[in-house]
């Protein structure tokens, strides 16, 4: 692999964490302001939003109304959802989720990008496919938030991400992204810590196709 020579900065570098925040909402006006004259944090920006996946633009297969459902039968699910839930240990994990204390209930879910089409209803990967991880929990409320990643079968996780620290929102995206390759499931954990050091994870499965 060839070495690739970038430009040299005009100034003080931009962190790459602050090129992903602007990426992301463009709000940061000195960031705006160097990138439009240097072209080495230019470059690593046009990088980054080759990266960042368009949340608002997904491809999403139709789903059927709620008046589409006879309602007892409706009435019928929902009650038998309550129950199990009521029932459930309070130690069980679900899927995409957890509870840490001093900020509450976290929900975490990945997006996929495939050949320019984005999907946030898929648990599958193939080749080529690029991941990002989105987390929703209580507004006002932050977090630490680390990636690993685990092929069944392996000794060890990779964490492909940096280590990032995430104002609390509805599907915040994380910074950065990430590819998946072989032929076994990969479990993507999320490790939530709060600002008093309490923890949580939450994971989900990915399977090859």
């Amino acid at each position: 692999m060839s070495a690739v020579t970038l430009p040299r900065c005009v100034g003080e570098p931009v962190s790459w964490l602050r090129l992903e925040t602007f990426a992301l909402d463009g709000r940061d006006a000195s960031v705006r302001d160097h990138v439009a004259a240097c072209p080495a944090c230019k470059q690593c920006l046009d990088e980054i939003q080759r990266d960042v996946v368009a949340l608002p633009v997904l491809v999403v297969p139709p789903r059927r109304r709620w008046w589409q459902f006879a309602l007892p039968g409706a009435i019928a699910i929902a009650a038998a959802a309550l129950v199990l839930f009521l029932l459930r240990p309070r130690d069980e994990s679900i899927e995409g989720e957890t509870r840490v204390k001093g900020i509450g209930e976290v929900v975490v879910d990945v997006v996929r990008e495939r050949n320019g089409s984005i999907r946030d209803d898929v648990r599958t990967f193939a080749e080529g496919d690029r991941f990002k991880i989105v987390v929703t929990c209580p507004p006002q409320k932050s977090a630490q938030i680390d990636v690993s990643i685990l092929e069944a079968g392996a000794g060890s996780a990779d964490h492909p991400l940096a280590t990032t620290q995430l104002a609390c929102g509805n599907r915040v995206v994380i910074p950065g992204a990430f590819t998946l390759t072989g032929t076994h499931e990969h479990r993507v954990c999320v490790q939530v810590t709060s600002v008093s050091r309490h923890t949580g994870a939450a994971c989900l499965t990915l399977r090859p196709e």
